[in-house]
């Protein structure tokens, strides 16, 4: 799947740094409590995309994440990665956009 929008969520320290590139442009950062209310702000983000997603996770909370976002659009690829890949918000959504 090629997806138009990859997302990069860095968890750590009760708090969810998030990346965005869009078709290979840099997008937008943000940060969001690591509580369902930013899982919540994400999920709606989202909810406002049209075309493939492909999410990058890592971090304490990464698990719950995917599981979270995973299911909210019917096009949507999830990645959970080690630290060691990719640790930074924007390296998981370049990691994304590398992932076939």
């Amino acid at each position: 799947m090629n997806a138009d929008l990859c997302i990069g969520i860095s968890s750590r320290n009760e708090v969810l740094e998030v990346a965005a590139v869009q078709t290979g442009r840099y997008v937008v950062t943000a940060q969001f409590p690591a509580t369902s209310l930013g899982i919540g702000a994400i999920k709606v983000f989202l909810a406002s995309f049209e075309g493939p997603v492909r999410l990058a996770v890592r971090g304490t909370a990464a698990l719950n994440i995917a599981l979270a976002l995973g299911g909210t659009l019917p096009l949507c690829e999830v990645f959970i990665v080690s630290c060691t890949i990719a640790d930074q918000p924007i390296a998981l959504a370049q990691y994304a956009v590398r992932s076939i």
